[in-house]
């Protein structure tokens, strides 16, 4: 519900007019559109951000065939009319602590701990992440830059959250049996997901047309998430290359 306030008019007014004159504040700026997921996640409400999100094309528009009845579907690059902020994130998911193996090698491998906690630990070692707006096509140039603290800038959430029905296609269950995971689609579902929604703009004036970001993470030290020890579990020390998303520019 929108908020009314009330205020007493300009002493000049009350001269004029003999009476107390009331005025509402300005009306709150109009929603954004949303961004929909083709498993129909609505991004914005999601991650609480009223500025467009944009996203890859296969976060928005399903593979053929379907894996999930009646999907929605999304046109894409999202459009960002000019002179607009517009949100891009990246996004990590954690095992909720650090199995007795894997505990035990990292301290093998001289691993920094944080804490117990494998979210913990990634945010006790984020220091920055930092977007590139460039022209499209790639590598493009760069035509702005935003820096941001993910401490700032992030959402805790569940994976069930962010990918709903479809957890076991995207990723299944998680079998490591040489270092104590087993977990299940649903308990996969429950691992904390951190997502690092930053909103950049509104971009120097440019002309209509396709644009892209690209997104920087760096880390104080390595970061392991807890559910194996492969490379696919692991964030290097320093700058690292997250992502590309290209996204339209509209008049």
């Amino acid at each position: 519900m929108k908020c009314l306030k009330w205020v007493v008019a300009l002493a000049a007014a009350v001269a004029l007019c003999g009476v107390p004159v009331l005025a509402t504040a300005a009306p709150d700026p109009p929603e954004a559109p949303h961004t929909i997921t083709w498993w129909c996640v609505d991004l914005n409400t999601l991650l609480h951000v009223n500025v467009p999100i944009i996203t890859a094309r296969i976060n928005l528009q399903p593979p053929d065939p379907s894996p999930i009845p009646d999907p929605c579907w999304s046109p894409w690059p999202v459009a960002v009319p000019q002179g607009s902020q517009f949100a891009s994130f990246a996004l990590w998911f954690t095992n909720k602590t650090y199995p007795p193996a894997v505990r035990a090698a990292l301290e093998e491998m001289g691993y920094n701990f944080h804490s117990q906690s494998p979210a913990e630990d990634l945010m006790s070692k984020f220091v920055e992440i930092r977007a590139e707006v460039r022209t499209y096509p790639a590598p493009g140039e760069v035509v702005a830059e935003y820096r941001f603290d993910p401490r700032q800038n992030f959402r805790l959430v569940r994976l069930r959250q962010f990918w709903a029905g479809i957890v076991d296609y995207w990723i299944g269950p998680i079998v490591n049996p040489d270092v104590g995971v087993d977990l299940s689609v649903e308990e996969v579902g429950r691992l904390p997901l951190l997502v690092f929604p930053v909103v950049v703009g509104p971009l120097p004036t440019l002309p209509p047309g396709d644009y892209y970001v690209r997104t920087y993470w760096t880390l104080s030290a390595d970061h392991n998430d807890g559910t194996c020890l492969d490379d696919a579990c692991w964030l290097p020390a320093g700058e690292l290359y997250y992502s590309g998303i290209r996204f339209t520019l509209v008049p």
